[in-house]
């Protein structure tokens, strides 16, 4: 999970490095606003952490219980959510971009070793503006799977060709994202013996926060 929280805290320095003087700037109506305090450690036994990030204005909405997804890749499912979790993001629309970053549980719903990834643009969202593309990455124990056609995994090798690892479609309805993916095993690739597996992936965002 090496890579798990890079897109919070890079959102994060971005919202930071926006803020500026509001005497010299002006009046601003409507700007969306969010704080960016993201805690990525586990407090002591014990203790909790309160410190949020807010999605922009307005866009809680019917926002209630934990968050969760499910992925599939291959034959194998897999299960991810909010609840209980000290860090965890579900954003229906982040500067136009639906953002999931949730911890795996398991079938029980207790706390398992991994966590999910997902990116999904909204239809009239520039990549080159959020420098983000439609993506997925899965970690459980100690592997990764990917489906992100920018990924620095194709600079890392010449094995990987396009279309081994991508998002094949997505669908945001409202508080859910849904689609397919072709992924690739991270580790895999630098074993010089490149693994795929196509999947499904959905996610439904309940409380909204990052946290």
């Amino acid at each position: 999970m090496k890579r798990f929280w890079t897109y919070s805290i890079a959102v994060a320095l971005v919202v930071a490095g926006c803020g500026g003087d509001a005497a010299n700037d002006g009046p601003v109506d409507d700007a969306p606003s969010a704080t960016t305090e993201l805690v990525t450690t586990q407090p002591p036994q014990g203790e909790t952490n309160s410190d949020t990030t807010i999605a922009p204005a307005g866009d809680d909405s019917d926002a209630s219980g934990p968050s969760s997804a499910t992925v599939t890749v291959g034959d194998q499912t897999y299960h991810f959510s909010s609840e209980g979790a000290v860090v965890a993001q579900c954003l229906t629309d982040f500067f136009g971009v639906f953002s999931v970053q949730l911890l795996r549980v398991d079938e029980s719903g207790a706390s398992a070793d991994g966590g999910v990834r997902i990116v999904a643009l909204h239809e009239g969202t520039d990549p080159a503006v959020v420098d983000e593309v439609n993506s997925i990455e899965v970690s459980v124990d100690d592997e990764d799977w990917i489906a992100d056609e920018a990924d620095s995994i194709f600079t890392a090798s010449d094995l990987l060709e396009p279309g081994m690892s991508q998002v094949d479609s997505v669908e945001i309805d409202g508080r859910t994202v849904r689609g397919t993916a072709t992924f690739v095993r991270e580790n895999s690739v630098y074993a010089g013996d490149v693994e795929t597996a196509t999947g499904t992936f959905e996610a439904t965002c309940g409380e909204e926060r990052t946290s």
